[in-house]
């Protein structure tokens, strides 16, 4: 070739070159950085072509030459994606390669790490290298100095021009020069200056995106609002050749998620928001892992007040923190489903850390939910810190919250009235834009049908069958939204506003009717409870509540959890002495259970009340012993269970029954079992006579106290 005038070798070859290396293959190895240079710099593609004209010199038949271009169009920063490097290193490595044939090091490798590694191949398996400046056997110390320096050189010149390019972009951004890309709702006019797009139904969409996320605060949210009301999102096309025409999408949430970070709608013009991360590099683009999104303070440029905004800079930064808040691990983030209200609220008075929310189902299919403090035992493998059924703490959080709202019932009434009629003019809007822009293609699809020659059938017949859509789609657009409008009217009436200022002054039936969700009662809680430290005394009942309100004020309570053991009741000791005066009074299990209830005891479950059954077995487990007399159903003291009469006279059962058969004493019956009527002056007679039945026989004994008395 022409051009490989001076692709000669200065060094005379002969020293280093040996018939083993002649035996072998000679590999050209070519490589552009980028597909412009492949395209628009083809002199340097030539010349590096022609190099097999170096190998054919150095001795090489043509046809033990080996061509390796599929580098072509990649950078040389690292190997990574390079499949032409990495054949080589795999060639050189099975002793296949005498000789690698390169216009300079830099098309080899421009990283000392890959660098080095080819030399260490070639100096290990005795392959040559050579380039316009000379060959070179990098077994020798010599000639692996030199080709040592000029792989750091040739890194050197990568460093330097990159940083030459880093700066120079970033001069120019200092000065909000710098064209970047913009975002939707804004196009750039002919005189290179930043406006908003001149689409209404543009900027319509993306005023609707911070409306709902500064009422909802979360990105799911804000979605499924704009797909229920139909709302797209117009994009301008970045490339030729439809670069500038205005394509509509569905939304979705990275590009809601998008419009909510990007600083341009607060006005500012920023640039190197994010910073290169080697460590997160990906298959062929070396060192193009991106790491998350800096804050601002770390942006290299911030300019504000530079570009027309849709939002303030205190709304933008409201916003980070919402989104921040909503990725935090810890973080209570969105109201969702699920019966605990407090779930990301509630925190450990113990350790300090949030509390999570745990749902279970136990063996009869019940489902339950508890928070849990268990950072100690998922990062140190320690037991539970502490842990609390739901519904006494929601309850609890619940009521001193319907209490600080109460004043306020009629104002938040009247807001959620303008609310709802507000969406609903917003939703109207913007059907209204989709209507005009469809009524407008079909009135220019007439247009253009109309200004067609009639004889012209070929072409009258394609703009005539594009009129019938463009109509068929108004039409359907027509339909749609004509069903919208009978499903929801169009703004309150008398009798709506009517209803919801009642239904003001009756939030605490409001809060507990069945239409409303979960969601709907955090989404109150989380607007004046900034969060709850909750914290378990020991293993018993008792917790001591520390609510912290959105404006700075607190308010400490108690309340108390179920337990699964009686002895974890902080008050147990009392309680079971209780039970034990109880039965030595005797009182049956049936009366105990409704004193216990009547003092104000609970249960370990603190769910239901003591009944007969449960005292049954607190009596059996805890308080066995002798029972005193069995207390009658009234509070009459002189009323005795047949029974404990006979014990308390210490005479047998049968003759006090037979004594009672013959009506010498008075009684009543309860629910089949016999009352026996005796206040202190007839205990004391009946001592006596028993007595002397004892002395002078039992029939002589009970007839002349009887006939005494009578």
């Amino acid at each position: 070739m022409s051009a490989m005038g001076a692709t000669s070798l200065n060094p005379e070859p002969s020293e280093k070159l040996q018939p083993r290396h002649l035996e072998r293959t000679a590999v050209v190895y070519i490589r552009q950085s980028s597909m412009t240079q492949v395209q628009r710099h083809q002199e340097s593609t030539k010349i590096q072509y022609g190099l097999v004209t170096v190998a054919e010199q150095l001795g090489w038949a043509r046809e033990r030459i080996l061509i390796i271009d599929d580098d072509l169009g990649l950078s040389g920063a690292s190997a990574a994606g390079r499949t032409g490097f990495q054949r080589l290193l795999a060639e050189v490595a099975l002793d296949h390669v005498g000789l690698i044939v390169g216009v300079e090091m830099s098309r080899l490798a421009r990283s000392n790490k890959d660098w080095h590694q080819l030399l260490e191949l070639c100096a290990r398996f005795g392959t040559l290298i050579a380039d316009l400046d000379g060959l070179y056997d990098p077994a020798r110390y010599n000639d692996r100095l030199l080709l040592g320096l000029k792989g750091t050189m040739s890194e050197a010149e990568l460093h330097i021009l990159r940083q030459r390019l880093l700066h120079g972009k970033l001069h120019k951004a200092k000065r909000g020069e710098l064209r970047l890309s913009l975002p939707t709702g804004y196009v750039r006019s002919a005189t290179g200056e930043v406006v908003f797009d001149p689409d209404e139904e543009v900027q319509a969409a993306v005023r609707a995106i911070f409306e709902e996320y500064d009422r909802l605060g979360s990105i799911h949210g804000v979605l499924r609002v704009l797909v229920a009301r139909g709302v797209q999102i117009g994009v301008r096309r970045r490339v030729r050749p439809d670069l500038g025409t205005l394509e509509w999408h569905r939304p979705h949430r990275g590009m809601v998620l998008h419009v909510l970070r990007h600083p341009a709608y607060a006005g500012a013009y920023a640039y190197g928001r994010r910073r290169v991360d080697p460590r997160r590099q990906q298959p062929g683009r070396p060192a193009t892992g991106r790491t998350a999104l800096l804050p601002p303070s770390e942006w290299m440029v911030c300019l504000r007040d530079r570009l027309p905004a849709y939002i303030t800079w205190a709304q933008y930064e409201q916003n980070q923190r919402r989104l921040q808040r909503n990725r935090e691990q810890h973080a209570y983030g969105p109201p969702r489903d699920g019966v605990a209200l407090l779930a990301g609220l509630v925190v450990c008075g113990r350790c300090g850390y949030r509390m999570s929310t745990q749902y279970s189902q136990n063996a009869n299919g019940r489902r339950y939910a508890r928070y849990v403090c268990s950072h100690a035992a998922a990062a140190r493998g320690e037991p539970l810190c502490a842990s609390l059924a739901v519904a006494p703490l929601d309850r609890l959080i619940a009521s001193l919250v319907l209490r600080a709202v109460a004043p306020a019932a009629l104002e938040v009434s009247l807001r959620v009235s303008e609310t709802i009629e507000h969406e609903r003019a917003q939703a109207d809007a913007v059907w209204a834009k989709r209507l005009q822009r469809a009524r407008f293609e079909a009135d220019r699809a007439a247009r253009q049908y109309h200004t067609v020659e009639p004889e012209n059938r070929l072409v009258a017949r394609t703009l005539e069958r594009a009129w019938e859509e463009k109509l068929a789609a108004e039409r359907m657009l027509q339909e749609e939204d004509h069903r919208r409008q009978t499903q929801q009217p169009r703004v309150l009436t008398a009798a709506d506003r009517a209803t919801i200022e009642a239904l003001a002054t009756q939030l605490p039936t409001l809060w507990t009717a069945p239409t409303t969700t979960p969601a709907d009662r955090k989404a109150v809680i989380r607007l004046l409870v900034d969060r709850v430290v909750a914290t378990v005394e020991g293993v018993s009942e008792c917790v001591a509540v520390v609510v912290h309100w959105a404006g700075g004020h607190e308010t400490h309570t108690r309340v108390q959890r179920p337990v699964g053991k009686l002895h974890q009741l902080q008050k147990h000791a009392a309680l079971l002495e209780t039970l034990r005066h109880l039965r030595r009074k005797g009182y049956s299990a049936s009366e105990i259970a409704a004193e216990l209830n009547a003092a104000g005891w609970c249960t370990p479950t603190q769910r239901n009340a003591f009944n007969e059954r449960l005292v049954r077995a607190m009596v059996a487990r805890y308080a066995r012993g002798p029972r005193g007399p069995r207390r009658p159903p009234s509070n009459d003291r002189s009323e005795w269970w047949l029974t404990d009469l006979a014990t308390a006279l210490q005479m047998p059962l049968v003759t006090l029954y037979g004594w009672v058969h013959r009506g010498w004493l008075q009684s009543r019956r309860h629910n089949g079992r016999r009352i026996v009527l005796a206040d202190p002056t007839e205990l004391r007679r009946l001592r006596d006579l028993r007595k002397a039945a004892l002395r002078f026989g039992r029939w002589h004994a009970v007839r002349t106290p009887s006939q005494k008395a009578t």
